[in-house]
């Protein structure tokens, strides 16, 4: 009998231990309320940016997540705390993007000789913080009667640097060139210089803009007569003419002279139209010039190198 009541008052005992231990948790708490209206109440482990994690006297370790919680404690959650359900993080995207073409060319006559040419090209460029880079690949083989009479290949890499309150621009050039049918199996050409802006003119859709370039470089020839390093003067005159929103005109010419002799001299001129297709976004039809004149060669090798190209231009 004694042994039943003992039994029965330490069972009761141990019940209000439990209550005054479940009480003083929700007394000291922390106190969640939910989007719902329904208050739950625990003590808070920690926090991210998506979850709380509560301890529970009855639930245990849970989470919750932040777009589901109204107040924390009395405190109201900043609303950028909430992520909505359809919404998905903003992606770290870089603003400023490469602008792309690539230019593709065939030609085929048959006469008294059978000609055919192939021609492409790839641009890309990219302007950000007042420096704008320039990539470009070039190839272009010519057959005759069965018979290779061009293959070349040119890439450059270059740099400007704007300067947004002086029409004087830094630039630097760095050209690599193979040939079959040159003084030189392999060329690599690196230029610095200034870039001076003498005029530009916007009126409506058409604008007219004419640089000068001076600088200096260097010219190293491979598999050549001359394949000692050269250092090169620059000077130039560019042109470029946007006619209309559909039709663009470029132009530029470039004398290197050699400082060691000035008659050892390279002369390059290159031109480019492009005329928008009618409907077609982003194609263009594009004529190509690109002349170079060497005043000194290897024997049997022609001092002028011309040579014309007409394509579809596609950009991206």
């Amino acid at each position: 009998m004694f042994l039943d009541r003992y039994s029965t008052a330490m069972t009761q005992h141990i019940y209000s231990l439990a209550s005054i231990f479940i009480l003083s948790l929700t007394v000291f708490g922390d106190v969640i309320v939910l989007t719902s209206g329904e208050q739950l109440e625990g003590t808070i482990k920690s926090q991210d940016g998506q979850f709380v994690h509560v301890q529970h006297a009855i639930l245990g370790d849970i989470s919750i997540e932040l777009k589901n919680i109204t107040t924390l404690n009395g405190e109201r959650l900043p609303e950028s705390s909430a992520i909505a359900p359809d919404e998905e993080p903003e992606e770290n995207h870089d603003d400023t993007l490469w602008n792309q073409s690539i230019n593709v060319g065939l030609g085929i006559q048959n006469g008294q000789k059978n000609t055919s040419d192939l021609s492409t090209a790839y641009h890309a460029d990219r302007t950000k913080d007042e420096h704008k880079v320039a990539f470009d690949i070039r190839y272009k083989m010519s057959k005759t009667d069965g018979e290779r009479t061009l293959n070349r290949f040119a890439s450059s890499w270059g740099n400007t640097w704007y300067q947004t309150d002086s029409p004087w621009d830094v630039f630097t050039t760095l050209q690599f060139d193979w040939a079959e049918f040159q003084s030189w199996d392999q060329r690599l050409v690196g230029d610095l210089g200034v870039e001076y802006e003498v005029l530009k003119t916007i009126e409506n859709n058409e604008e007219f803009t004419l640089t000068l370039r001076l600088g200096s470089g260097f010219r190293k020839e491979f598999q050549s007569n001359n394949d000692h390093l050269i250092p090169e003067g620059l000077l130039g005159v560019g042109v470029n003419w946007v006619v209309s929103d559909k039709q663009t005109l470029t132009a530029s010419t470039t004398w290197y002279p050699d400082y060691d002799d000035v008659s050892n001299y390279r002369l390059v001129t290159n031109a480019s139209w492009n005329l928008q297709m009618s409907n077609i976004e982003n194609i263009q039809f594009s004529i190509g010039f690109h002349h170079e004149y060497n005043s000194q060669v290897d024997a049997g090798v022609d001092n002028s190198d011309l040579q014309l190209t007409a394509g579809i231009n596609y950009s991206f």
